[in-house]
């Protein structure tokens, strides 16, 4: 028996520089399959944490910007997404196609990737992770452990961070 073609790649992006590997990796699975990617942004929980204190303050200026500082968070990690696209597209000779979706969500990021794959139909999960020493390790909330904690079932592509020193 032959599996199923994956057809959908989960992408977490976050705009941070650690994550670029794993875009790339994405782009050139979904390209080089004929997969749809959708690249998710999660919304920084802690800030939205603070948010929902101020609200319940009633401090409405202080909500307006935390709102404001969410939403640009959001817009810079698509607009960071975009241009590696466009880095990456350019850089192939092929003209490929590529069929893609920007998702923004709010919450606890383990939580709204698991989630958002089981509503989305995806085939796959890809992201980045950040290089840290042991100390940082032991104090860090590693995503794709806490994914595999939640019982994420559909395979996942976890992307070290890339020197480019």
């Amino acid at each position: 028996m032959v599996a199923n073609a994956p057809d959908r790649i989960l992408l977490a992006v976050d705009g941070e520089s650690h994550t670029k590997g794993a875009v790339c990796w994405a782009l050139d699975l979904a390209m080089g399959l004929g997969m749809s990617l959708n690249p998710v942004h999660v919304r920084d929980p802690y800030l939205k944490q603070f948010y929902n204190e101020i609200y319940a303050q009633g401090r409405e200026e202080y909500l307006e910007h935390v709102q404001q500082c969410l939403e640009e968070k959001a817009l810079a990690a698509r607009s960071w997404f975009e241009s590696i696209v466009s880095e990456v597209l350019d850089a192939r000779n092929d003209e490929p196609k590529l069929d893609w979706t920007f998702d923004v969500l709010d919450g606890d990021p383990a939580e709204q990737l698991t989630g958002h794959l089981e509503r989305g139909g995806h085939s796959m999960l890809v992201l980045g992770r950040r290089h840290r020493t042991r100390i940082s390790a032991l104090r860090s909330r590693d995503l794709g452990q806490r994914l595999v904690s939640l019982d994420c079932s559909l395979p996942m592509l976890i992307v070290p961070e890339q020197n480019d020193g």
